[in-house]
């Protein structure tokens, strides 16, 4: 077995390679509202992505026909800094990529931003990584056009909660902001009040879960010497909703500071279920995404 790192596992979140989308102001957002629109896009994001992170050093010429086929603008540079490394390699690749999950941020006419989580696996090694790809469509064809690993974009503007589909879905998308952001973090030097925020934003039966093992929690939070913070660019995508529940994609870089002071990003990809609690959104089980 070659001693492979998976290309999107390895590759530093660096300027060159990772991404530079941003919402388009002032444009209606779509996603998840126009659903055959939303599902159309998605389905052609898979497929790209899939294409263009797989790859065989024995057709190595597949490469440049497959960036022809499935990208476009600056994700052509993207793609190669992304993948120098892994075609340097003088050992035998054949990575195979498939997307097990994907959410769309945004969709706005010919243009579609979604995150994804991809598993990639070369011979026995199998690893996970996190890609918010922008797709634009033209001549009947959509080309991933940004690649950004282990993203951090700002989110659409939201649409007021009017009774729309559209305030529906950034009003669960809001709360599900909410929600990460209180069971993700936690503070030794807080543990009662880390934990009363976590419990705050669930709802049964996730909320049963964290009461009936409080005090194991607190004991935790005591005793780690660590400060869990999530960031500000939380990325959420809605993947299923109705009135009253909703299932949401999110992906954070998590910053961790232990007790010597070290702060370190621990990547966090996962689903979160939602139900409606009167006004707000309320956590009722969290699923993280791993390797089949």
């Amino acid at each position: 077995m070659p001693a492979l790192v998976l290309v999107l596992v390895t590759s530093a979140c660096s300027s060159a390679v990772s991404g530079t989308a941003t919402p388009i102001p002032g444009a209606e957002n779509l996603a998840v509202i126009d659903a055959p629109g939303t599902a159309a896009a998605l389905a052609a994001v898979k497929t790209a992505a899939e294409a263009v992170f797989s790859y065989d050093s024995a057709d190595k010429a597949a490469f440049d026909r497959t960036a022809e086929t499935h990208l476009t603008g600056s994700a052509k540079a993207q793609y190669t800094a992304l993948f120098e490394q892994i075609r340097n390699n003088p050992q035998p690749v054949r990575l195979t990529t498939r997307v097990l999950q994907a959410a769309a941020l945004e969709l706005t006419g010919n243009r579609v931003r979604a995150l994804t989580v991809l598993e990639q696996v070369n011979g026995t090694t199998k690893g996970l990584a996190t890609v918010a790809f922008t797709a634009l469509a033209a001549g009947g064809r959509w080309r991933l056009s940004d690649i950004a690993v282990s993203p951090a974009q700002p989110s659409p503007a939201p649409h007021p909660e009017d009774g729309s589909a559209a305030g529906l879905r950034d009003s669960a998308l809001a709360g599900a902001r909410a929600a990460v952001t209180a069971l993700a973090s936690a503070d030794s030097a807080d543990p009662e009040g880390s934990y009363a925020r976590a419990e705050a934003v669930c709802a049964e039966p996730l909320l049963g879960e964290y009461r009936s093992n409080k005090a194991a929690y607190l004991d935790k939070f005591r005793t780690s010497g660590v400060r869990a913070v999530v960031p500000p660019e939380l990325m959420t995508g809605v993947t299923t909703i109705t009135a009253d529940k909703a299932t949401v994609l999110f992906y954070a870089n998590v910053q961790v500071t232990d007790a010597a002071g070290q702060t370190t990003a621990k990547p966090l990809s996962a689903t979160l279920d939602l139900v409606r609690a009167g006004p707000t959104w309320k956590a009722t089980g969290v699923r993280t995404v791993t390797p089949s």
